[in-house]
This record gives structure tokens, sequence and C-alpha cells, in this order.
């Protein structure tokens, strides 16, 4: 079963690099982290690979991945770097897996992706705000992998010396409006099959910022949480 639309991921992506710069903040961040990370390792790379909606710096080959199956041949890379991108992979294990038998013998996958824990401020307020309102609630925020579950899915891909960890980043905002608009410039709207295809109500977005002020309120600001959970793997033949 696939829970999340490739034409409104292309879509979202393709809109979102007009204005890109002004809101690649998280994406900035989490590149360099993966160059640090990266430096530590002490080793030289020759044929790096990187998946990401947008191109990475610190690799020669960028591609934007959204595809039933890994479509690179075996052996071809021996670093490959996926940032912010896999949370939107319908088929997560397969595209580890894939990952797994695009690296060369003693390759090294870098990998980070949002975690279960982002925007969860986000989440309740939008639940609880269409639940006053309608009675129910529909899939505005995609479901995100949990940071326990990371290890198994490495392991499973057969990735040697698996190592998994997490940093949570707190960004504010003065109002919703100013979220959404960030979410929004980086392409980071709501993709799944089963969302609200009409226009969200204005009412809906004002009772969620009035219940987001009332629950998260930090110093008059909005406090949105992102989880990043990083992944490190090796290929060991």
């Amino acid at each position: 079963m696939n829970l999340f639309d490739s034409k409104a991921y292309h879509l979202h992506h393709q809109r979102a690099k007009k204005t890109f710069h002004a809101h690649n903040f998280l994406y900035a961040y989490v590149e360099k982290e993966l160059a640090t990370r990266l430096q530590d390792f002490r080793k030289q790379f020759q044929i790096a690979l990187g998946l990401s909606a947008y191109p990475l710096n610190i690799t020669q080959e960028n591609a934007s991945f959204f595809e039933k199956s890994f479509h690179f041949p075996e052996d071809s890379f021996d670093l490959i770097i996926s940032c912010l991108q896999a949370h939107w992979i319908n088929n997560l294990p397969g595209f580890l897996k894939g990952i797994y038998s695009a690296l060369k013998n003693e390759g090294l996958f870098l990998g980070a992706l949002f975690g279960g824990n982002t925007l969860i401020e986000l989440r309740e307020s939008l639940l609880q705000a269409e639940v006053e309102l309608k009675g129910g609630a529909t899939a505005r925020i995609s479901p995100m992998l949990h940071p326990a579950d990371a290890p198994n899915l490495l392991s499973q891909s057969s990735f040697f010396m698996p190592v998994v960890d997490r940093e949570t980043i707190t960004v504010t905002y003065p109002c919703l409006t100013h979220l959404m608009k960030d979410l929004r410039g980086m392409g980071e709207t709501n993709k799944l099959f089963e969302r609200p295809k009409g226009m969200t109500s204005r009412r809906l977005f004002e009772k969620a910022e009035d219940i987001y002020f009332k629950k998260y309120n930090a110093s008059g600001l909005l406090p949105a949480t992102f989880e990043i959970i990083y992944l490190t793997g090796w290929r060991k033949d």
C-alpha cells in the first residue's frame, strides 16, 4: 500500500525551488551536519551519490528519488548520502536495500530524515481543531519513522555496524502562517494519498492557531519541533 503521492512530491518540490533559498535553513543545517560526520571517517570516497529533493554540495552526483524500486546498478558508489527525503518513501525497507546494493564493498551510507516527533505541536493542534469544528479528523501530517525502529531497518537491510542517533531542533514562529510558509517553501507540505484535496478553511487554521498558542505558547511564539534521525551503515561483503 502506498501512503505517499509521487505526483504531489514532484509538484511540491518543483514549486518550492523558486523560493527554496529563503526557506532552506533545515536542509542547509542537516547537510552541514552530514558533511561534518563524513569528515570524521577520514576516508576518501571517490564516487558519491546524493539523494535529496535539492542537489547536495557534498556529492558529485545527485538524484531526486521517489521510485518504487531503486534504479541504480549494483556496486556503483562508495558513498551514498540521503538528506531529508526518505520520510516520503513508500517502501523504506526496499529503499535501504537498494542503497546497500548500489554501494561498493566497504561503501558508506549516511542518511537523515524527519522522525515521528516532527511537527508534533502542529499535528495535535490541527487534530483537536478539526475534531472540535467537524466532529472528526483527516490526515494532514504524514506518519514518520520512530527512532526505535530505525536500527532494525538498517540491520534488516544487511548494513554493517549500523548506527542511529537523533537530534531535536525547535524553531519558533510568530504565527501559524509563518510556519506554513516555511513548510511550503521547503516542499514539506502534505503528500498523503488520503490527504484532503480541497482548500483548508481559514476557520480551521484560526482554530488550530488558537489551540497552538494555548497549549504550546513560548513567550508569545509558536514552537515547532523538527526531529532529525541520522542513519549510518557500511556495506561489508
